[in-house]
């Protein structure tokens, strides 16, 4: 696939997860970029859960009650790598807070006919 795909593939996990999930909240910012079924798999003590955009979006506002100073510092963030083969992409970024090394994520994402959306995530924390 073009460049164009990859292009377009960061620029809705920029809008939608970093813009939206680590910047505004905002509902429409992150739901321009993800489909109404996404999933995020969380694994923790050795059993995965699946997450809704509007479920994350409710454990983002406590996660920015517990640790203010976190959630206040700049997120930057760095591709590690974006593959499209088609209608199908996967994207690994790692998201930092401040100096703060925050999660590395892998995005999955759909082309859909209005476009690239985010239909899964899993992530891993920095031990």
């Amino acid at each position: 696939m073009g460049n164009g795909d990859k292009t377009a593939v960061k620029q809705v996990i920029e809008r939608a997860y970093i813009q939206g999930i680590h910047g505004s909240q905002d509902e429409e910012t992150v739901k321009s970029g993800f489909h109404r079924d996404f999933a995020m798999l969380v694994l923790h003590n050795n059993v995965l859960e699946k997450v809704m955009v509007d479920e994350w979006l409710a454990r983002v506002s406590v996660m920015k009650t517990e640790n203010p100073d976190l959630w206040e510092a700049e997120t930057r963030h760095a591709f590690d790598m974006v593959d499209v083969s088609g209608y199908a992409a996967v994207a690994r970024l790692q998201v930092y807070k401040g100096a703060a090394h925050f999660s590395t994520d892998y995005m999955l994402l759909y082309k859909f006919e209005e476009g690239w959306k985010i239909v899964s995530k899993i992530f891993a924390i920095p031990s």
